[in-house]
Formats: structure tokens, sequence, C-alpha cells
């Protein structure tokens, strides 16, 4: 007797079963109330800096979140000088004389349907970056053969830095949610930095390899790992959502929220061409 019909017949009635037993449960998401959300920084490299203004949506939304319009923004910075932000495309505002320097403080107020923003930052100290390096991996455990580039420099003694590094492969920034790198000063404060990998897939002969040096503020460190650890927490075991930090206050502490970020940062950056 051939039981494989049987078998796929029985297997067949199995499965309708299951999908006669299986409901559409819809899940009714309350619409979120739109908050402002801030994007920008300021440097000690030459201007203009740009502040982005949009609204938040809901979670599952497509759509492009929408512009801030007709906001008033002026920054100020601890030797007197203020400037008020020119919009020049919607929800783009920018400025044009103001100049960043490492030690300063900063002060960004947003006006804006009838609410009163302010975001304080500082641009702090910068290490400079003695180079690139390259190296040729093989046959080493955990590493695909080929060229990786290496980092070379010191950290400034005194605990207390935070740094990102942004890497830019043939003018592209490494931006997936695992190329974010932040790090603080804790275990190697004053120490010299050498031969640190700012690739995880081997390059090739002629790749061109970037890496910008940022200071960060202490507590914008802390934001973008959080930012970090909300956007990888993924699968069966992740924690609940939690917000993330934010130093745009409403001066009305009663008044509606804004998320994002204004930050004061300082770069160095150091360049490499892959030789044979």
């Amino acid at each position: 007797m051939n039981c494989f019909p049987l078998f796929l017949t029985l297997l067949a009635a199995g499965l309708g079963l299951l999908s006669s037993c299986t409901d559409v449960v819809p899940v009714d998401l309350p619409e979120p109330e739109p908050q402002l959300a801030v994007e920008g920084n300021i440097t000690d490299q030459p201007g203009p800096y740009t502040i982005r203004l949009t609204k938040t949506g809901a979670y599952f939304t497509e759509q492009e979140l929408p512009a801030v319009r007709g906001a008033e923004l002026t920054l100020t910075d601890n030797e007197g000088t203020t400037e008020t932000l020119r919009e020049t495309a919607p929800g783009v505002y920018q400025t044009s004389r103001i100049q960043g320097k490492i030690g300063n403080q900063y002060t960004l107020t947003i006006k804006t349907e009838g609410e009163e923003y302010r975001a304080a930052t500082e641009i702090k100290r910068v290490p400079r970056i003695d180079g690139l390096a390259q190296q040729v991996k093989t046959n080493e455990p955990g590493w695909d053969d080929g060229y990786y580039a290496l980092y070379n420099g010191p950290e400034l003694p005194g605990v207390g830095d935070y740094y990102r590094f942004k890497v830019f492969i043939n003018g592209q920034l490494q931006n997936d949610p695992d190329d974010l790198i932040v790090r603080d000063d804790a275990l190697v404060d004053g120490n010299y930095i050498g031969s640190i990998e700012l690739n995880g897939d081997p390059l090739q002969v002629g790749d061109s390899v970037r890496v910008q040096l940022l200071s960060l503020p202490r507590d914008y460190y802390y934001f973008l790992n959080e930012m970090y650890t909300q956007i990888n927490n993924v699968g069966l075991f992740s924690a609940p959502p939690a917000n993330v930090r934010s130093n745009i206050v409403n001066v009305n502490a009663k008044g509606p929220k804004a998320v994002g970020y204004f930050a004061g940062t300082a770069m160095r950056s150091a360049h490499l061409t892959i030789q044979p």
C-alpha cells in the first residue's frame, strides 16, 4: 500500500484545520500627538550649521515627516554672539556668520506654534589623528581575508572625553545600525590608541577610507547610545521600547515635549587609499 498520498491528504487536512482556527486580530494603535523633532549641530569647522525641524508621526507611517515652517530660531554663545537662523528650505534653518569654537557653550532657542524650546550644548576638545594604516589579514579566525584600515592616535589625559567615529568608504558613510561607533575614555584615559580596525568587511586595492573623529558632550554620548539600543532592540527577547533622552526643553514645563538633539562637536579627520 502506498501511504504517501494518504500522508499528503492528512497533512492538507491538518493545515486546513489550523488555518481555520487562526483569527486575524486587528490592533488599533492610538495616534500619537505630533511632537517637535529637532536635528542639528554646531562644530569647530567652518559653517553654515544646519538645524532641521519636523513633526513626529505614527510609528508605522511611510510618509515623509512634515516640515516645521516659519519657526524663529536664534543661536547664542557664551561670548555674547547671537544670530537668527534663516529658513533655506521647508523646515531647514541655517546660520550665516556664527563660528563654533572648542570650549564654547551654545544655546539654541526655537519659537514655533506659540511654544518656546531651548537646547544647550558645548564643543569639547578632540585629539589629533596620527593617521590610518592598512593591514592584510589571512586565515585569521573571525575575519575574512583582505585589507583592513587601522586607526592610530593619542587619547587626551583627563577622564571625561566622549567620541564618535564616522567611517566613510569610497565616499559613502557607513550608516547601518551596527555602524554607529561611540566610545568614552574611562578605560583608555591618556593612552595611545593604535591599530583599531575601522571596517568589518575586507577592502579592495584602490578603496578609499576616511574617518572622522568627533568629540561629544557627555549627554549626547548617552543619547547616541540609547538610540543605538532602541534601533537594535529586536527579536524574541527585546526589551520594551523606551524614550530616548533629548536636550530640547520646552520653557513651559506643562507644554508639549520635543524630541531630538542639538549637539556641539569638534572634528578631526584622516584618509587612506588601500595600496597593493
